[in-house]
């Protein structure tokens, strides 16, 4: 018997995580898997924990998290979980996914048929518009410490191919092997949330695991579709400062001259930006988020204080500099 766990992680969206509870029920698995679904509240409240205790079926176990500590902190706790109770791969799921009801036994076959992956992915489709798709497969591209991606869903197979070594995949819908996270490490929680799957990616490649995109397998997602720039202040806060603790944790020596610098620079463009678009709020997280990156404080983000000075006065030197660019 081949033994899943499906982590799903509830932040005030009760009603998303009873739909894709229910997603995940109408499965259709082999005899072989066993499927068990635990959903952790992270810090929502008493009136969500009401609503998913009335919503979700018997068989479904609920853990009750008295603070939000994240994604990473939350899903950890069902990672622990898998690690002390014989399960053999465990199911990351973001609450607001639709499963398709090949998907789990799709990613399990394919899986295990190679003993060094670590990780899988489904491809990752846009919530009732399957046509639309966010992610078949990423890599890391160290020289300009970017993300590469296949051109289309037609050339995903081409891309994985030829990087085969080096696909990471993102949190999204991702399958982890136990014994892969036996030895490479639960989520990293000084990230809270974002670039921790960036991070596992990277883990799992440095220890000789593979993460396999099946892109028999389909998940819907729904994706954030409208202007980054209208995103919470937290998201500039936390994707600044973990894009730093992620680039200092994994950038290869040879690309590292200079790496402080360059996310200083990054980090204030983007200030600046912020700034000229009337958002001094989600500029100001930004620039909380370089300081916090380079000081190496993590955990949940803090908003509400000022400014680090030395950062602060860099705003006129980043300007004069990226004007004669």
């Amino acid at each position: 018997m081949t033994k899943v766990l499906i982590s799903i992680l509830n932040w005030h969206g009760a009603d998303k995580t009873l739909d894709c509870v229910q997603s995940v029920r109408r499965s259709i698995l082999p005899g072989a898997l066993q499927c068990d679904i635990r959903v952790v509240d992270n810090g929502s409240g008493a009136a969500q924990v009401e609503a998913l205790k009335a919503g979700l079926p018997s068989d479904v176990a609920l853990v009750v998290n008295p603070v939000n500590t994240g994604f990473t902190g939350g899903q950890n706790l069902n990672i622990r979980h898998a690690l002390a109770n014989g399960y053999d791969y465990v199911f990351l799921l973001n609450n607001d996914t639709v499963v398709d009801p090949r998907a789990i036994a799709e990613i399990i076959r394919e899986m295990s048929s190679d003993p060094r992956c670590g990780a899988a992915s489904p491809v990752i489709a846009r919530l009732g518009n399957r046509d639309i798709v966010d992610f078949c497969g990423a890599i890391h591209e160290w020289r300009n410490i970017d993300t590469l991606r296949p051109s289309s869903l037609a050339d995903a197979p081409r891309f994985l191919s030829a990087h085969a070594d080096q696909v990471w995949a993102v949190g999204t819908a991702l399958m982890l092997k136990v014994a892969a996270l036996r030895e490479v490490g639960v989520l990293d929680e000084r990230m809270f949330a974002y670039y921790e799957d960036d991070d596992m990616g990277a883990r799992l490649i440095a220890g000789g695991w593979r993460t396999r995109i099946v892109l028999s397998a389909v998940v819907e997602h729904a994706c954030f579709d409208g202007d980054m720039y209208q995103r919470q202040p937290y998201f500039f806060y936390l994707m600044t400062r973990n894009a730093i603790f992620f680039a200092l944790k994994h950038v290869p020596s040879g690309y590292r001259k200079g790496l402080r610098l360059r996310y200083i620079d990054r980090s204030l463009v983007m200030a600046e930006k912020l700034f000229s678009q009337g958002h001094a709020d989600k500029a100001h997280a930004c620039m909380l988020g370089l300081a916090d990156g380079l000081a190496g404080i993590g955990g949940a983000p803090v908003l509400d204080r000022p400014v680090p000075l030395w950062v602060r006065a860099l705003r006129p030197l980043s300007r004069a500099w990226n004007a004669r660019r």
